[in-house]
């Protein structure tokens, strides 16, 4: 998936974006809300990486930001840390993806990145044969997620000093 206009590039991350990737990870999700303990190299990964799919936006060439899709073949979602599938029925259905860690550079937050993000991921994993979709995102975001066609578990989980919701 490839969309270009003037200046916004949507599309599948390549092993040459990971490290921005993960720089801009650290930034946001260490640095910037505390969720993880800040580190020497800069980098934020976690052991979900090697089975998530990264679409990423760029602006003019330059990293603005990315979202990940766990897919049901990666066999295992990020949500399992919070929650117990079996104490939710949604969270059990049939080829469940996971969208997670939507994130927008900072100097680029206000602008559309972070709502076409979303609608790449949805229609990758409706691409892909998804019809049931788990999204994990801080409490802030759910309105645009609601807005996006998502509906809330009602259920909130706590990284750190944020709230997410799923």
């Amino acid at each position: 998936m490839t969309v270009v206009d003037d200046e916004l590039e949507l599309r599948l991350s390549s092993e040459a974006d990971r490290e921005w990737i993960y720089r801009l990870r650290h930034e946001v999700y260490a640095r910037e809300l505390g969720q993880h303990s800040p580190n020497p190299a800069g980098l934020l990964t976690d052991d979900l990486d090697e089975g998530n799919v990264y679409l990423v936006a760029a602006l003019h060439g330059a990293p603005a930001g990315f979202i990940s899709v766990t897919p049901p073949w990666a066999g295992r979602y990020s949500i399992d840390k919070y929650l117990r599938r079996d104490d939710h029925p949604a969270l059990r259905a049939d080829g469940l993806f996971e969208i997670r860690i939507l994130t927008v550079d900072p100097s680029r937050r206000g602008e559309l990145i972070g709502k076409l993000l979303m609608y790449a991921a949805l229609r990758w994993v409706m691409a892909h044969g998804g019809r049931n979709i788990v999204a994990l995102g801080r409490v802030e975001l759910l309105p645009m997620y609601l807005g996006l066609g998502l509906a809330s578990t009602g259920v909130a989980v706590r990284s750190g000093p944020s709230t997410s919701s799923s």
